[in-house]
């Protein structure tokens, strides 16, 4: 597939294992045009066909992580101290939803339908 033609998922957490082996599992299959989102972009920047910034702390640098994007997964920071699975889940919904994103996979270790529904439904769901 051509490189123009194919679309592109974003993947937090790709510098970990789990976000790792996802952006692997998705490059073997070279359906995708893959942007890995990291803290230190520099560090990694031959680690998918696009590397960009991206802090859940920081959800103001979800917008551009994301544009374009027709999928995102995501794993949330659970074992950082103090962080806080549901604030970086609902920024990185908003943040998706903002973008039109698609596809949306959230992988978490609490169980993620109870969390979920903490989620503001606005948070969810495009109106219109």
């Amino acid at each position: 597939m051509q490189g123009t033609s194919r679309k592109l998922i974003a993947v937090i957490g790709a510098t970990g294992q789990q976000g790792g082996t996802v952006l692997r599992a998705l490059q073997a299959g070279s359906q995708f045009k893959l942007r890995a989102l990291t803290r230190d972009p520099d560090m990694h920047r031959n680690l998918a066909d696009e590397v960009v910034a991206a802090d859940l702390s920081r959800p103001e640098t979800l917008d551009a992580a994301f544009k374009a994007a027709h999928g995102v997964f995501l794993v949330t920071n659970f074992w950082e101290e103090g962080a806080n699975e549901l604030k970086q889940a609902t920024a990185a919904v908003r943040a998706a939803k903002e973008a039109d994103v698609k596809h949306f996979i959230w992988s978490t270790l609490p169980d993620v339908e109870a969390i979920s529904r903490q989620i503001p439904p606005s948070a969810l769901y495009r109106q219109g």
